[in-house]
């Protein structure tokens, strides 16, 4: 077979010895050789060490323009563990913000960013260029304006501790989008309306939510071999933290009850594990056939926490259940734990019985 690549021409020779030698060269670049780890092996288009000379020749210039530049911290973060390590969609998202960096022109008569000088970047009047960058996004989606500059001070904050930068100047903005949905919780009027309205497969969902407090995309992959009668043990997936906890009884006896029918727990009527998507848009159906326009399925996690709350768990015992650190449950108390009736009713029994 023969293969072709852009830009490569060969040069058949004669040698002194009267046996012929084909040299290739890449056009804009000159010379293809092996690297020195090559030497010995079979030199030609295809072969392992022709395609490695191949790929490090076309990278050789845009090393070269990267060098001392923003892009190759990017470079350098997107090689690293922290990085390669991410969760998928982590990293996708990442992938997004990082594209956003590196061709952005923070005024309208400079170059794109990822090509600025790391002396630059170090410079402290860079930090005013990156906040009026941060509000001109923040004008179309304030949440993904926060997003990409926490990818950049990310990113930044990799190269400073290797060395690379002295300050990270994209440190501790304040945030432009707020979302308070400390008052949006399933109430036992809501959970009623929608398990008396919800197909068997989004009740599932409902009840394995509620009971665990375990976000959407965790709860979606998670497998019966998670779930041995009695516990349900998993790893999460955005923060890899092991949670291992009891089974309350009430989820305990719907799991047992529900079919199984493919290596997940949650499964489509046709007893497929439900792509993300195609999972919103039938709890979406749900909510709004329950009536319930408003509430999200990130909201039981906020139900679970006040619920936990309110039976008098500590933050440990609440981090334990939902795979947060102690310090997340307190900040998280602050959001979630809305002021309802049964919270006040609480509180006033507890003054009282003190008068």
């Amino acid at each position: 077979m023969r293969l072709r690549l852009k830009g490569v021409y060969s040069n058949k020779k004669r040698l002194s010895d009267g046996s012929y030698k084909t040299y290739y060269t890449l056009r804009g670049v000159g010379a293809l050789n092996p690297l020195p780890d090559d030497e010995g092996e079979i030199f030609a288009p295809g072969t392992p060490a022709f395609m490695r000379a191949y790929h490090a020749a076309i990278d050789a210039p845009r090393k070269a323009r990267a060098a001392g530049t923003l892009q190759s911290i990017i470079d350098g973060y997107q090689r690293s563990h922290a990085f390669t390590s991410l969760a998928p969609r982590t990293k996708s998202d990442y992938l997004k913000a990082i594209i956003k960096i590196e061709t952005v022109k923070l005024t309208e008569n400079t170059p794109a960013f990822a090509t600025y000088p790391i002396e630059v970047v170090d410079d402290p009047k860079i930090r005013l260029r990156l906040l009026d960058w941060r509000d001109s996004m923040a004008k179309s989606s304030p949440r993904q304006a926060d997003a990409t500059l926490g990818v950049l001070r990310i990113i930044l904050e990799w190269g400073r501790d290797r060395g690379l930068l002295s300050h990270n100047h994209a440190t501790r903005p304040k945030k432009v989008y707020r979302a308070d949905r400390s008052d949006k919780l399933w109430l036992p009027n809501d959970l009623a309306a929608f398990r008396s309205s919800a197909s068997d497969e989004m009740l599932l969902a409902l009840e394995l939510a509620l009971w665990t407090g375990q976000r959407q995309a965790d709860l979606l992959k998670l497998g019966w071999s998670s779930y041995d009668g009695a516990r349900l043990s998993f790893r999460q997936g955005k923060r890899k933290r092991k949670v291992d906890m009891p089974v309350p009884v009430a989820l305990r006896s719907v799991l047992d009850a529900a079919p199984r029918r493919a290596t997940t727990i949650l499964t489509t009527p046709t007893g497929k594990p439900w792509g993300q998507v195609h999972f919103q848009h039938h709890w979406r159906k749900a909510t709004l056939a329950a009536e319930l326009d408003g509430l999200h399925f990130h909201d039981i996690r906020g139900t679970t926490c006040t619920m936990l709350a309110q039976k008098g768990a500590t933050p440990s015992e609440i981090a334990a259940v939902l795979g947060w650190t102690v310090t997340t449950v307190n900040q998280m108390l602050d959001t979630y734990q809305a002021m309802t009736a049964q919270l006040s009713n609480n509180a006033v029994a507890k003054l009282e019985a003190k008068a």
